[in-house]
């Protein structure tokens, strides 16, 4: 199956946004970029690190890495979890990909998070809940399609694929018209 642009993961810290991304790369036969990776990679330091610098200096940092990821299609794209709290970084992702916004229940989160590995929630996991109450009309206002990772990832990848799919039938109806 071929797929023209980007496919791009919103959500939640431990949606499964990256396990999926990689799922859904592999069977599409496209590159995937996990964009804290990206970020890692490029400066050298660990998210943790850098959020030592700030929040607004990480946020920085990472609009500049979602403009060059995007740039490259078609590929698959994990976002982090804050990446929807600045608009010029849902512009780029919609203009260039088809979003979708990983909902996971909170309770499925807690249970399987590395809260140790997250900043925004090291110090108190249940700081999910208010960034939760943060975000989510920022994911449900700025997505293609909500998915919902609550069973298996198989699942959601199955909800994704047939998505992508659709849409590709759909092009090719308007291409022959």
């Amino acid at each position: 199956m071929k797929f023209h642009n980007n496919v791009v993961l919103i959500g939640m810290p431990g949606s499964g946004k990256t396990s999926l991304g990689s799922i859904i790369a592999e069977r599409l036969e496209i590159d995937f970029y996990d964009i804290d990776q990206y970020i890692q990679e490029k400066e050298n330091k660990t998210i943790s690190e850098l959020f030592l610098l700030g929040e607004s200096h990480f946020r920085q940092i990472e609009s500049n890495a979602v403009r060059e990821v995007s740039s490259k299609k078609p590929i698959v794209i994990a976002t982090g979890g804050g990446v929807v709290t600045r608009p010029e970084n849902i512009a780029v992702l919609q203009q260039k990909g088809t979003i979708f916004y990983i909902d996971r229940p909170i309770e499925m989160i807690i249970e399987t998070i590395d809260a140790a590995a997250r900043p925004l929630l090291e110090d108190n996991v249940k700081r999910i809940y208010s960034l939760y109450e943060q975000r989510k009309h920022l994911y449900e206002g700025c997505c293609h399609y909500r998915i919902t990772n609550g069973l298996s990832l198989h699942s959601a990848v199955d909800q994704i694929l047939q998505v992508i799919a659709k849409s590709q039938d759909s092009e090719q109806i308007a291409i022959s018209d």
